[in-house]
């Protein structure tokens, strides 16, 4: 926690220069005579790693923290709109912004069927069973499996049968790309996804289908998603230059390097009462012949003070393992994880929050300890690279 501590002070400073900001939505109309809603977001921080910054601080090793110097910038800046073609229908996208580009994030039509309790979901977003997370950072298996953007048709039913609420989804998606992406802020040490849909020669669909039970501030989900690697992007290019990946093919019978086996699974159980939460989740999936499996679980309590505004004090433990592959130190994508999370939650207003979370990292390298050209004994069998962001969010 040195790493926190040693950051009070500007942490203060940004706080003093962002409380008191005005925001509201905007709603116009078209010349066709559509209602168009406007709004968004910006997202700035303020990230540092673990340890001095600087040349002479470097490791000089192949698990190297690219920049350990306290640095601001802007996450990402959100311009949204949501055109209203009926009553149970519309139209929702997602200009967003950041430092180094800028792109379309999300954008889906919704068709609500109130004769049958239904809602029917078709462009660009997340898989239908991601949550909206209460932290900036996600969640080990959150980054990993429901995280990246998809292009997908849906259907959400809802059921009540007494104090209880069934719901039940089905999914037909462009299979996501196995890719790679940041366990937390820092951008070192990628960790294997499901990414963001591109296209991609070969293109394969993904099946899946979801059931959730609510009642007395108790809940659970489970869903089951299926179908076919890329041919041959997944198997032979993501998969395929991990390292050992190839190498149990050779000398395991019966198993073939261009396996197109893909499946995930998992579930959640929460309970949200009052000023209470509790979630832990599970997921398990197989690409190829590499399993993956991970869980978390995690807690807050929201202590409300006068109006809107609120904090809310948040812990979150969680891993995630690859049960096939050992950790190659020269393959961050092969090392097993864990993340501890703390944070601390402001609502100031509706428009204004401010988040300070602290990210301890644990990661399994299978790397050794070895002596530098200076003498100097490196143990590079894990990394030092917990981090702490501090982040402003305006909405309007």
């Amino acid at each position: 926690m040195k790493l926190l501590a040693n950051n009070l002070q500007r942490i203060l400073g940004i706080v003093c220069l962002t409380v008191g900001i005005p925001a509201q939505t905007v709603n116009v109309q078209t010349e066709s005579g559509l209602n168009v809603t406007l709004g968004g977001e910006v997202e700035m921080e303020f990230i540092d790693v673990e340890g001095p910054g600087g040349f002479s601080n470097q490791d000089l090793t192949v698990k190297k923290v690219k920049n350990r110097s306290p640095h601001m910038r802007i996450d990402k800046a959100i311009l949204s709109a949501k055109v209203d073609y009926s009553e149970n229908l519309y139209y929702s996208f997602e200009f967003r912004f950041g430092d180094q580009k800028a792109y379309i994030d999300k954008h889906y039509a919704r068709l609500n069927v109130p004769s049958i309790n239904t809602q029917f979901e078709i462009g660009k977003n997340k898989p239908m069973i991601a949550i909206k997370r209460k932290t900036e950072g996600y969640p080990l298996i959150g980054t990993a499996f429901w995280k990246g953007r998809e292009y997908h048709i849906t259907s959400e039913t809802k059921t009540y049968i007494g104090p209880l609420k069934l719901t039940g989804g089905l999914s037909f998606a462009m299979k996501r790309p196995l890719g790679t992406d940041d366990a937390a802020e820092d951008k070192s040490f990628k960790m294997l996804v499901y990414d963001n849909y591109n296209s991609k020669d070969g293109q394969t669909f993904e099946y899946g289908a979801a059931l959730a039970l609510e009642a007395f501030g108790f809940s659970t989900q489970g869903w089951y998603y299926t179908g076919k690697l890329i041919d041959d992007f997944d198997w032979k290019m993501s998969l395929g230059f991990l390292s050992g990946y190839n190498d149990f093919a050779k000398v395991t019978p019966g198993v073939e390097k261009d396996d197109m086996t893909h499946y995930w699974y998992g579930g959640r159980v929460g309970f949200d009462r009052g000023n209470i939460h509790a979630r832990a989740e599970y997921i398990k999936a197989m690409d190829g012949y590499l399993p993956r499996s991970g869980h978390y679980m995690e807690v807050s309590y929201q202590i409300k003070l006068k109006q809107e505004a609120s904090i809310k004090p948040i812990v979150r433990v969680g891993e995630l393992n690859l049960d096939l592959l050992s950790p190659s130190l020269g393959d961050p994508a092969t090392w097993a994880r864990n993340m501890t999370t703390v944070g601390l939650l402001t609502q100031f207003n509706d428009f204004l929050s401010m988040k300070i979370e602290y990210y301890l990292l644990g990661e399994t390298t299978g790397g050794e300890k070895m002596t530098n050209f200076e003498g100097k004994v490196i143990d590079n069998g894990f990394v030092k690279d917990n981090q702490l962001l501090l982040q402003i969010k305006y909405e309007f």
